[in-house]
């Protein structure tokens, strides 16, 4: 049994063949516009402390990227898109997480400054207070090392304000052990 085709008209036809067409032409070009967002987007991220907050999303994203490109040289441009794309989601993906990073990490070094300088209060109060319990030697190396440990302090709040927060955290670090043992050796 033979059924008949159903009846087109030529515009219709015309139609499809056109959209056929354009289909096929999106496919015939690399995806440069995708390519330069992901570019951008890791800068972005780069911008924002990837390396150092999110380094693992951020090799991702320029892994992805270089992908998209070897895709773009071996003219699948469907796969380049598709690599490029996820390059650009990646890397805002970095940017974001580097954000939360460096700002639980500026958090961290307030609360461990502000904590420091209470510490630090507390070993000039001991030393003012305690005059008459330390030998003159103790009370000099107390006061050398007060005024030593400030100048720490005030080396870690400026590397914070420069936003250098690998050095405030160092300088934190030391200072929290340096105030440590100060302080057992005027209260032990």
């Amino acid at each position: 049994m033979h059924l008949p085709l159903p009846r087109v008209s030529t515009a219709a036809w015309l139609c499809a063949v056109l959209t056929a067409a354009l289909a096929a032409a999106g496919c015939t070009e690399p995806p440069q516009k995708e390519l330069d967002q992901a570019q951008a987007a890791i800068e972005v991220a780069v911008s924002a402390g990837a390396e150092r907050f999110a380094r693992e999303s951020l090799t991702g994203a320029r892994t992805a990227l270089m992908q998209a490109r070897d895709a773009v040289n071996q003219r699948d441009y469907k796969l380049a898109l598709s690599h490029a794309l996820d390059s650009r989601e990646k890397a805002q993906a970095a940017a974001r997480a580097a954000a939360n990073a460096r700002g639980a990490l500026q958090e961290q070094l307030e609360r461990a400054m502000t904590a420091a300088t209470a510490r630090l209060e507390r070993a000039r109060g001991v030393i003012e207070d305690g005059r008459a319990e330390l030998t003159r030697a103790r009370l000099r190396r107390a006061r050398a090392t007060e005024a030593k440990l400030t100048a720490t302090l005030q080396e870690a709040r400026a590397a914070f304000e420069a936003q250098n927060y690998a050095r405030a955290q160092t300088l934190v670090t030391g200072l929290e052990k340096a105030l440590d043992s100060l302080l057992a050796e005027l209260e032990g």
